[in-house]
């Protein structure tokens, strides 16, 4: 590389060092470099294990999955246990309340309790908001009932006012005047005549 300007050379010319032979950095900024770097890729790699880690199963039957999908989650997910993806779990995984449930459920299962003593178990501990589906009994059957018997008075409604319209459209023209031959002759006289003025 040339630069004009300068008289070292017999041309006026100097010759600028070639790149190798340029200023190289001090080691140690050097080794910051290298030891950022590594950093970098050490917390890379530990985000990369978190979720195979995070997520490992949990030890349950497919018995259990089963019941657990009638029984509530109670970390506030609003979901079953069976199939609780709270947000705040482990990257969307169950929960851990979820998880304890099915490892609960599974122990008695493994010690061969019926699913409905299972069931019953977990009402007589946490009270009916246990179960996914309220038991049909009590205040509870409201719950059941009220969609068709809402279905029902809707129906009845919208029956009643669309025969209320058909009896008014229907009753309309007869309640008003009626059209005698006479007028009709007396209309077609008028239009012929408006006709031949024309």
């Amino acid at each position: 590389m040339i630069s004009p300007g300068l008289p070292n050379s017999p041309q006026g010319w100097r010759v600028a060092a070639r790149p190798a032979e340029r200023h190289k950095p001090s080691g140690i900024s050097g080794i910051w470099n290298r030891r950022i770097c590594c950093s970098f890729l050490a917390l890379a790699a530990a985000m990369a294990a978190v979720p195979l880690l995070a997520q490992a199963p949990v030890p349950t039957t497919d018995r259990a999955r089963v019941l657990g999908k009638q029984l509530m989650c109670t970390c506030g997910c609003g979901d079953t246990a069976g199939s609780c993806s709270h947000p705040g779990a482990a990257f969307s995984g169950p929960c851990e309340v979820a998880k304890a449930k099915l490892k609960e459920v599974d122990e008695r299962m493994s010690r061969g309790e019926s699913d409905s003593a299972i069931l019953q178990a977990f009402v007589q501990e946490y009270g009916e908001s246990a179960l996914a589906a309220p038991p049909a009994r009590g205040f509870n059957w409201l719950a059941y009932t009220f969609p068709a018997v809402a279905f029902a008075i809707g129906l009845a409604l919208v029956l009643m006012i669309m025969r209320q319209w058909r009896q008014r459209v229907a009753v309309a023209p007869a309640s008003g005047p009626g059209v005698t031959a006479e007028m009709l002759e007396q209309a077609r006289r008028q239009i012929e005549r408006d006709v031949q003025e024309d």
